[in-house]
């Protein structure tokens, strides 16, 4: 018996040896294929499938057949879906590059208020906000009758762009508000001492040192509304402006299915988003060339703007309260009303008399709404503290650790967001019905785990990478002295540091991911309603309208006290992060 044990014993301790003398090697190694197998090959399966699928067939003979259709049938909707793209990528950055320099860069009143009025557009939920602005817009709007026009016709090209950049002009702002306080002062004000006026010390000095994190809200711009699924269901589906997008959803959701002809569509889709992404990367690297911050000298302050700092805030509010604050109070003020009365149209003493709380009292008796809101908010919850939790530890690992293969693991950990959320549900229903069907995910709330967590691992990274980059690995290595073990010494030391990112962090996953739409409608069944496809349910039913505005407005007043719980949270009460 002995004889037989020493060898093995000698072999386990060999491998036990050279695991050891090469430990940041094979834990590099494990984390590339985890994020290979995770985060790419859904991408292949896709690709593949594209020459497999066929009818409702997800995996056939190899044909060509699914190609030729799409490059015969799809040149409207490609244009269709650039016009969009590019046409909201330009409103965006205007209107946030506009706000940004009210709240950065000028002594304006009332900037702190604007900027986080702004965020409540992360916290409207799908399908209501877009039908509140299809009355706000539409026929016998009133927005077009406070400027009068008749009607802005809403359910056209313009209309799409119009409330697609409102609603990603919070991301343009977070992105470009750092980049205008990183501006040094002093460049300003030696350009005004030699004469030059505001709109010059913009043209010569502001303008040039912008124009890198423009480009970068421009094309981060385009390549969410490349995948965009909120905004053409509601207004261009209705319309008959088709998008690349909605054409998969249609081409898997409504007879004849062809998933084959979704396949090749959604393999363009990443065709055209990973160069995007790519040059996104490499026009945020560009955005360090410009940078002004260093050392001795540098000044961040507002511009002095006199006078005219109320005109800039006032024009700042007017604009937010029309579209943020206004179209909140719509979504109350229809949650009211058994049917809608045009505010401007109909006599206030009939408005008044038709308010009641049926639509309330309909949405806490409808059973299948409650379980699709227990449902979002247990998926988001699960899936933020998993996000959050594997963006510390990648970010640490990538600009902290010594493990091997950092920059692959970072590509890698990057890459699900060039994959349309669409495309990524195709790969999840291929990936869990053809090859991984002995695991029986599919049709309930696990398949949302995967597919959430695949597509939110690139922000969460990124947004603990900033936290991270200002901590000294020695206070781990200081943990790891004391006998404490990484992971123990990353939740102990690292977190009650970055926790004011590592809270928001949570937030936004959470926001985004209980708000979803296009992967919900892609991979939904009737075992797992979630919010955002009963609400485009609901809103189909003439007679629920007051029922869906109301749980929109239950939605908002929910996310809004969570965040606010959470903003309010110290890290010594936050149970949940002690152990």
């Amino acid at each position: 018996m002995s004889k037989t044990a020493n060898p093995i014993s000698r072999t386990w301790q060999q491998i036990q040896q050279r695991y050891s003398a090469n430990r940041n090697y094979w834990i590099g190694v494990g984390i590339v294929v985890g994020l290979v197998l995770l985060n790419v090959v859904p991408f292949v399966i896709v690709v593949l499938s594209s020459f497999r699928a066929s009818g409702t067939n997800l995996w056939a003979d190899f044909t060509l057949q699914n190609w030729v259709l799409f490059v015969e049938n799809s040149g409207p909707v490609i244009v269709n879906t650039f016009v969009f793209a590019g046409g909201s990528a330009i409103l965006t950055t205007v209107f946030a590059g506009g706000i940004a320099w009210v709240v950065a860069r000028t002594d304006a009143p009332f900037r702190r208020l604007y900027y986080f009025t702004l965020f409540l557009v992360f916290f409207y939920p799908p399908v209501v906000i877009e039908t509140v602005w299809v009355r706000l817009l539409g026929d016998n709007g009133l927005y077009p009758a406070l400027v009068g026009l008749d009607s802005f016709h809403i359910y056209s090209m313009a209309g799409m762009i119009t409330v697609q950049s409102i609603r990603m002009l919070p991301i343009g702002m977070i992105l470009l508000i750092p980049l205008f306080k990183s501006i040094d002062k002093t460049l300003e004000d030696a350009a005004r001492t030699s004469g030059a006026g505001l709109l010059q010390t913009v043209r010569y000095i502001t303008g040039p040192l912008l124009i890198p994190g423009m480009a970068v809200v421009f094309v981060f711009s385009f390549l969410i509304s490349l995948e965009s699924f909120r905004v053409p269901l509601i207004i261009g589906l209705p319309a008959e402006i088709p998008v690349l997008a909605i054409e998969v959803y249609q081409s898997t959701n409504t007879p004849p299915v062809e998933y084959g002809f979704a396949m090749a569509q959604a393999v363009f889709l990443v065709g055209v988003s990973l160069p995007l992404l790519y040059l996104y990367k490499r026009l945020l690297g560009r955005t360090n060339q410009y940078v002004t911050v260093s050392g001795e000298g540098f000044v961040a302050d507002n511009v002095e703007t006199g006078p005219w700092k109320y005109v800039y805030s006032a024009v700042a509010g007017i604009f937010i309260f029309f579209t943020v604050v206004v179209p909140g109070l719509f979504m109350v003020y229809n949650s009211l009303l058994p049917y809608y009365m045009p505010p401007h149209i109909m006599p206030l003493e009939q408005i008044v008399s038709s308010f009641s709380l049926d639509g309330y009292r309909a949405l806490f008796e409808n059973s299948e709404l409650l379980s699709a809101a227990k449902n979002s908010f247990l998926v988001a919850f699960i899936s933020a503290f998993l996000l959050t939790g594997t963006g510390i530890v990648l970010a640490w690992v990538v600009n902290k650790s010594d493990i091997r293969f950092k920059k692959l693991i970072d590509y890698l950990a990057f890459f699900p967001i060039g994959i349309p959320a669409v495309s990524l549900a195709l790969a999840m229903m291929v990936l869990y019905l053809r090859f991984l069907d002995f695991i029986p995910i599919y049709g309930t709330l696990g398949i949302f785990l995967v597919a959430f967590y695949i597509k939110y691992i690139p922000s969460n990274v990124r947004t603990m990478e900033t936290a991270v980059l200002q901590v000294d690995k020695s206070l781990i290595e200081a943990g790891s002295v004391a006998g404490a073990s990484v992971s123990r010494s990353i939740y102990s030391l690292l977190v009650p540091i970055i926790f004011n990112l590592t809270r928001i962090s949570w937030i936004l996953s959470f926001s985004f991911i209980a708000m979803e739409m296009p992967i919900v409608m892609m991979l939904r069944s009737p075992e797992t309603p979630m919010v955002s496809s009963m609400l485009y349910r609901i809103s189909n039913q003439a007679s629920s309208g007051a029922e869906t505005y109301a749980f929109g407005v239950c939605i908002t007043v929910l996310f809004v006290a969570v965040v606010l719980l959470l903003h309010t949270t110290k890290y010594k009460r936050f149970n949940l992060f002690r152990w």
